[in-house]
């Protein structure tokens, strides 16, 4: 399965903000949006960050309320790692273990068009490997061909 097959179940709309978004703002829209994580976008639509609710939570721990205040600049994760959709599911897994991400901006020259998720993966891997037992399953019940 590649990453665009886990686009186009999962829905290609992109939730973005920019980076002079409050974070108070930015905590609204992703309870609205039912969201974990925004991108953050520079004018011209530049990627320039992930801001998730792990970084939210982790800002409020160091400066209580005071951290609603802050802009996604300063708490986004920068330079994450990116897929492209023709990447298959199973090397973006790895991916996100082997970096410690979360979620994964999809890019197309440049430009944003997707967000997958580590559940998003890990879904999209148990369906295929559910698909792939169920044709094990019927393999396994097919007679045995005669030997003449």
């Amino acid at each position: 399965m590649r990453v665009q097959d886990l686009i186009k179940t999962k829905g290609e709309v992109v939730i973005a903000v920019a980076e002079t978004v409050l974070i108070k703002d930015a905590v609204e829209i992703m309870h609205k949006e039912h969201i974990g994580a925004l991108v953050v976008l520079a004018p011209g639509n530049q990627l320039r960050g992930v801001l998730s609710e792990r970084e939210i939570i982790v800002a409020l721990a160091e400066h209580g309320a005071l951290a609603l205040d802050l802009h996604a600049s300063d708490l986004m994760l920068r330079d994450r790692p990116v897929v492209g959709p023709s990447d298959s599911v199973r090397d973006a897994m790895a991916m996100m273990t082997e970096r410690r991400a979360r979620h994964l901006p999809v890019l197309i020259d440049e430009a944003v068009v997707g967000l997958i998720s580590i559940g998003d993966t890990v879904k999209a891997r148990l369906s295929e490997k559910i698909a792939e037992n169920l044709v094990l399953q019927d393999i396994a019940r097919w007679p045995a061909a005669s030997v003449a």
